[in-house]
């Protein structure tokens, strides 16, 4: 048993222990399941939406025994084999002969197209492994679609007995559309078979999938994989190109001075399995160069280092290093420094390509940072503060207009993070959304402060004194308008946005808030109960009808209480639960503020 295995064996006995059952209202009560009663996804005539896959059959989970099996391994068991089932293929014999020989089948009926298996484990989870799920979907006509899915720790899925993807080794689905692919459904009913196993994971066991056009997905995908469509950065002799639901496009080279070294293209290749290679780049000198992938008419944009990464963060780390005065600037290089000597020592488990791709784009994406904090020519770094009450810390902030006068401001309030340190806290590493927010701001004309909010030690009266501290900072080096800074937050961080907003409202110009937790709240407050102090401060609320995390209830008490006291709150309600595929859904944030904004002008 090799010491890996050991380790993560430890580690899943000692959580298990201390692991809480699942509340009896979260279990579903199995009984006999015909296949005829589960529903129908239904595929309109005219696609212009998402269609989220909610409702499953679900088969499992199987049993393996931890001490003598690697749970890595686990995926490859066929669990079905024994029942006479081919993966990726059932009947109604089949699962009436599975319900006689005693395995779970039951309906998973989710207000999420986010399936999260542990809910449906009734017990200790250390010796499950597999759980097979089946999904009906109706057209009317044959046609072809996009199935964007995601899933942990490893998956496959099946479309009428055709296999279309294997994924192994993802941790988590934080992508929540990690993969693109053309599918070709017929008239009538489709059966959609996914085989989804844990592996070593103890929290996210899960499944997302959802249908699209072709013209939804080439969208989504620009935003979700718009700094991340290379499969690895840090990169030798040749690298590989994920493009979605693309099959041909143009890759370019360039290096520091914008000049163009290599240019490869592919063409009518699908890349969920088989990534395009960009190769012959032995010859490039050791550094940072930008990639620009060209699909369509679009063009999007990933750095890569080339060469040996480590050597790069020592050489950075003597730089920083003679810098010996106790400059605001000095104090962000040295925190911008910590990063990167964190990312470099961090270990990627070397079974997982999903973990390995995280921590080198961070190591990328932080370490070029740094890089251009020396030049003095950075959009987004971290930068440090000192409060009047002589506590210190950190932020992350974004500018793409330094030239404009009267800079607008957006804070960005966390939820609950459970670090100690915006160092190593994964907040710092969530890149995806906070480069997509940060082209959000680009276009609209906004800087960005993303706040850590003291990690897990959050109070309300520490983040205000916080938020104070960040501006004051800020206004030593940039035209930060006062009278149009902004605060936003999503469900707990629209909780405390909405709390900031209370505690001092003569700072905003306008709020936003995404699915907020508005009725319950610890002893710095209840939103809904705080109402008469947010004086008549525009705000905004969006929240999904299915949300599942944050119930839509929050939101419409909180908009009928505003409206008796007259106050200026706007409320939409949106389709969907509390995820969103596309990581563009703050685009109504900025569009809002930037109306207010204008009125500021």
């Amino acid at each position: 048993m090799n010491l890996l295995f050991k380790l993560t064996l430890g580690i899943c006995l000692i959580m298990v222990l201390f692991c809480c059952n699942k509340p009896a209202n979260e279990m579903v009560i199995r009984s006999t399941v015909f296949f005829s009663e589960l529903p129908a996804v239904a595929i309109p005539t005219e696609l212009d939406t998402i269609i989220e896959i909610k409702n499953w059959m679900a088969i499992g989970p199987f049993d393996f025994h931890p001490l003598l099996t690697d749970p890595i391994e686990t995926f490859s068991r066929n669990d079905l084999k024994k029942y006479g089932i081919t993966e990726g293929s059932i009947d109604d014999a089949d699962i009436e002969n599975l319900q006689r020989q005693g395995v779970d089948v039951f309906f998973i009926n989710s207000l999420s197209p986010q399936i999260k298996l542990i809910k449906y484990v009734s017990e200790s989870i250390t010796n499950k492994c597999n759980f097979y799920l089946v999904a009906r979907i109706h057209s009317d006509s044959d046609r072809n679609v996009m199935l964007i899915t995601d899933g942990s720790y490893s998956y496959a899925l099946w479309l009428n007995r055709d296999k279309l993807v294997e994924v192994k080794g993802k941790y988590n689905t934080n992508k929540a559309g990690d993969r693109f692919i053309n599918v070709s459904i017929k008239a009538g009913d489709n059966i959609l078979f996914a085989k989804v196993n844990r592996g070593t994971n103890e929290r996210s066991w899960d499944l997302i999938s959802t249908i699209a056009s072709q013209q939804e997905a080439e969208r989504i995908f620009r935003i979700n994989y718009a700094n991340d469509f290379v499969i690895d950065p840090l990169v030798n002799n040749s690298f590989e190109i994920y493009a979605g639901p693309y099959t041909s496009g143009l890759v370019k080279i360039l290096d520091g001075k914008e000049q163009i070294v290599t240019v490869a293209s592919f063409d009518s290749l699908n890349t969920n399995n088989k990534p395009f290679v960009v190769s012959d780049i032995k010859s490039l000198e050791d550094g940072f160069y930008k990639v620009i992938l060209t699909v369509g008419s679009e063009n999007l944009e990933e750095m890569i280092y080339k060469g040996d990464y480590r050597q790069f963060a020592k050489k950075i780390k003597a730089s920083v290093n003679e810098m010996g005065d106790n400059s605001p600037h000095s104090k962000d290089l040295k925190v911008a420094m910590e990063r990167v000597d964190f990312l470099n020592k961090k270990h990627s488990n070397p079974n997982s390509p999903s973990d390995i791709r995280f921590v080198n784009r961070n190591r990328v994406f932080w370490g070029y940072s740094l890089y251009k904090m020396l030049l003095k020519d950075i959009k987004t770094q971290l930068m440090t503060y000192q409060s009047q009450e002589d506590n210190a810390g950190i932020f992350i902030f974004h500018i793409g207009y330094k030239q404009q006068l009267k800079i607008p401001l957006v804070i960005i309030v966390p939820s609950a993070l459970q670090g100690n340190s915006m160092i190593e806290d994964w907040y710092t590493s969530n890149l995806d959304q906070i480069e997509t927010d940060n082209a959000l701001a680009d276009q609209y004309g906004f800087a960005i402060a993303w706040i850590y909010a003291e990690g897990r030690k959050y109070s309300a009266y520490k983040t205000e004194k916080e938020i104070t501290a960040i501006i004051n900072r800020l206004k030593t080096e940039y035209d930060i308008d006062e009278q149009r800074i902004f605060i936003t937050g999503d469900c707990e961080g629209g909780r405390r946005t909405l709390l900031q907003l209370a505690a001092t409202p003569d700072r905003y110009a306008a709020c936003a808030v995404s699915s907020p937790i508005t009725l319950s709240g610890g002893s710095d407050g209840i939103p809904i109960n705080l109402l008469p102090k947010m004086s008549k401060i525009p705000i905004l609320i969006r929240h999904g009808i299915d949300d599942d995390v944050s119930p839509i209830e929050n939101s419409r008490k909180f908009y009928d209480e505003a409206k008796k006291l007259n106050m200026p709150v706007k409320y939409i309600e949106v389709q969907g639960s509390h995820i969103c595929i596309a990581k563009d859904l703050h685009r109504f944030v900025f569009e809002f503020f930037s109306k207010e904004e204008s009125k500021q002008k």
